[in-house]
């Protein structure tokens, strides 16, 4: 071999070792970076006529696992529809101050019924009067604030299920970025393992918003579907939007996917806000809280006719001038037969003085908050409603048979209660699996130092030696060079 063929296959070495040094250092710096992979680089030796030329890099490599990887997405499609999930029940219980010693439902209502007690043992007693009403009036606008505070949540989850799906159609349109970035680096020859992890890191970001699968195109390009089928993105990103309902999500064509987007936050909050009830802890959460309280409201609003609801009792019992003969709470009634619970209160006769409680009914009312069948049944015949007591209290979500209204309400927090700590237990299981398939993704794809530190002095060596070919060439020319002139 000829002294240029030396020099250009030490130069050759060079380079490569250079390359590898800089690969090996930026792989060090990036050990803690999350999302960062393992780079590497191939080489192949050069052939020039029947000689060797040297070396060259021929591709620069990443460690990955695709299974680990769609793995660990859809581990973080579950966490993320399981912590959405909880975040939400958990808000529900403040709602229902169902920490609270007793919560803030149940000590009115006992305090309610605790003062129509002491009414009935000495009904002249304008202070005892006075009581009722009060402890009324607290007992309603507890229920309002429920009946507020839901609202006011469906709003916030509405909002945050907006700003979800504008997330998940930037993420889209940034990843069609990167496939076009991907597919223009290959074409000039230029490595794509950096764009590469970008990548990978943006589609865990998107399963968090839903469900995804990764099908491999041309050109290193991939294309994104839910597991539901829907396209995300395939050679374009798709874009969607929130329903006119306000709780569904629909693609640009206006046609409704939600039930394809499956696990992440926006089924999480589709579920909560959904009106369809099943037994799901998460599903239709709303609806149902707002379809107990409306029954729990009716069975002081509703007048059966039977004799033994509240308004009943109320409205039968003896009445002496200036006392209150007709409803002793109101609301507005809605098309479904139920009070609107935003509008119950205490009549506003009693509020302002202009009637007094009725003396007769303190002993009815006492006797009939202990009765066991004191829920309404509410049913449309003829075009009217029609009330009757039962033994059951039947609303979305929740069946209780020959309870106190006291019982009923202990049920409806109870209800909310175990369906907050069963998914809170189901968030932590899908915490903890997606935290071990990230860590094994990480095990097998990510930077360990020790090997590395290894790979960069081999690296440093290779490029000395080479160096030091160059610079021994370098001298034998000069001395040839001397020995010429």
């Amino acid at each position: 071999m000829s002294l240029s063929g030396a020099l250009t296959v030490a130069l050759s070495g060079l380079q490569a070792s250079t390359t590898a040094v800089q690969i090996v250092s930026g792989n060090v710096t990036n050990a803690q970076t999350e999302g960062y992979t393992k780079k590497s680089i191939s080489l192949s030796a050069v052939s020039t006529g029947t000689s060797q030329g040297g070396v060259e890099i021929t591709n620069y490599t990443r460690a990955t696992n695709t299974v680990l990887s769609a793995t660990l997405n859809s581990a973080t499609s579950n966490a993320s529809y399981y912590s959405t999930q909880s975040t939400y029940l958990n808000q529900v219980q403040t709602i229902l101050d169902s920490t609270g010693d007793p919560p803030a439902l149940s000590n009115y209502l006992s305090e309610f019924q605790s003062a129509w007690t002491e009414f009935s043992a000495n009904p002249s007693d304008t202070t005892l009067e006075q009581s009722v009403i009060t402890s009324g009036q607290l007992f309603a606008n507890e229920i309002n604030s429920i009946a507020s505070q839901t609202e006011s949540l469906r709003v916030s989850i509405q909002s945050t299920l907006e700003a979800n799906v504008s997330e998940l159609n930037t993420a889209l349109s940034d990843l069609q970025t990167l496939n076009t970035e991907i597919s223009t680096a290959l074409s000039n020859n230029r490595p794509t393992v950096d764009l590469e992890d970008e990548r990978d890191t943006l589609i865990n970001k998107i399963s968090q918003y839903t469900n995804v699968t990764v099908m491999e195109r041309d050109n290193d390009q991939i294309a994104l579907y839910t597991s539901g089928g829907t396209a995300l993105l395939d050679g374009a990103a798709q874009t969607f939007s929130v329903g006119s309902d306000g709780n569904s999500v629909v693609n640009a064509s206006g046609s409704d996917v939600t039930s394809s987007l499956t696990r992440g936050s926006l089924q999480a909050m589709t579920d909560f806000l959904s009106e369809n009830v099943t037994s799901a802890n998460g599903v239709a959460v709303l609806t149902k809280l707002e379809s107990q309280m409306k029954n729990f409201a009716n069975i002081f609003i509703a007048t059966t006719g039977d004799g033994n609801s509240f308004a009943d009792v109320y409205k039968s019992a003896d009445t002496d001038t200036g006392e209150l003969d007709d409803e002793f709470f109101t609301a507005l009634i809605g098309s479904d037969g139920l009070p609107d619970i935003s509008s119950f209160a205490v009549n506003s006769d009693l509020i302002d003085g202009t009637s007094k409680v009725k003396k007769d009914a303190g002993t009815g009312i006492s006797d009939m908050m202990l009765d066991t069948d004191i829920a309404i049944t509410t049913t449309l015949s003829g075009g009217s409603y029609i009330y009757s007591t039962s033994s059951t209290f039947s609303a979305s979500g929740l069946t209780v048979k020959s309870q106190t209204a006291s019982g009923i309400a202990t049920a409806i927090l109870t209800g909310f209660q175990q369906a907050a700590s069963a998914t809170k237990s189901q968030y932590a299981t899908a915490s903890t699996q997606q935290a071990y398939y990230k860590s094994s993704l990480s095990s097998e794809t990510g930077v360990d130092t020790d090997t590395e530190l290894v790979n960069l002095t081999m690296w440093e060596n290779s490029y000395a030696a080479s160096a030091h070919v160059i610079s021994t060439i370098q001298s034998m020319m000069q001395t040839l060079e001397d020995m010429v002139g």
